[in-house]
């Protein structure tokens, strides 16, 4: 019996992590020396457009707040409606406070923020075992080969549908797990205007932690 459409199905999600991970390579890459000078309103201004981009999902003006520039402009929602489903779940669930203004740090200036997300991964592994769950009961069920297979052996495409389906809205319809992120924002001064140095734990968030 050929299952490897339905496994196809069941992890169709997973471009959601391919997506998010060209994240990890335009800001990792980014590392130029920068001058620093004392800190004005506009160092401020900075992460505060930063976090608002984020928080509305706005990635291509969350760029444009990062030092270098990096094109983020292309993490549109995925195609595939189970992972544009669970995308949409993250966006709407970002929130930040500051824990107050921008200070001295080792080479320039920096402000603390601290972000809270879904935890996509868990939300991932819920909507994998309910497809699980899901696919056994409509075997256990049927009274028919006809209603699970077709001609080729394989799980019937709205039977895997419907699964899919199914399992996605009530994963995304739980009380969802969430992560705290404690950051800091590191501030430069180039070519005349403030940016946020891009690092590992502004990276994470912004990934749902999955680059």
């Amino acid at each position: 019996m050929k299952v490897a459409r339905f496994f196809a199905a069941i992890f169709a999600a997973a471009g959601l992590v391919l997506m998010l991970g060209s994240v990890g390579l335009c800001l990792y890459s980014l590392d130029k020396p920068a001058k620093v000078l004392e800190y004005p309103q506009e160092a401020a201004d900075c992460t505060e457009q930063l976090m608002a981009s984020f928080a509305q999902g706005d990635y291509a003006g969350a760029g444009k707040c990062l030092y270098g520039q990096p094109d983020l402009g292309g993490m549109g929602g995925p195609e595939d409606p189970t992972a544009a489903l669970f995308w949409d779940a993250f966006l709407d669930s970002v929130s930040y406070s500051f824990a107050g203004d921008c200070y001295a740090a080792d080479g320039g200036f920096a402000r603390q923020v601290t972000v809270t997300t879904l935890d996509l991964s868990a939300m991932t592994a819920d909507f994998q075992s309910r497809c699980q769950a899901l696919l056994s009961q409509k075997v256990e069920t049927a009274t028919e080969m006809s209603e699970l297979y077709d001609e080729d052996n394989n799980f019937r495409q709205d039977l895997i549908d419907s699964v899919v389906e199914q399992a996605a809205a009530e994963a995304a319809s739980q009380p969802s797990q969430t992560k705290t992120y404690d950051i800091t924002l590191e501030l430069v001064f180039w070519d005349g205007q403030w940016w946020v140095r891009p690092n590992g734990e502004l990276l994470r968030a912004m990934s749902a932690d999955l680059a």
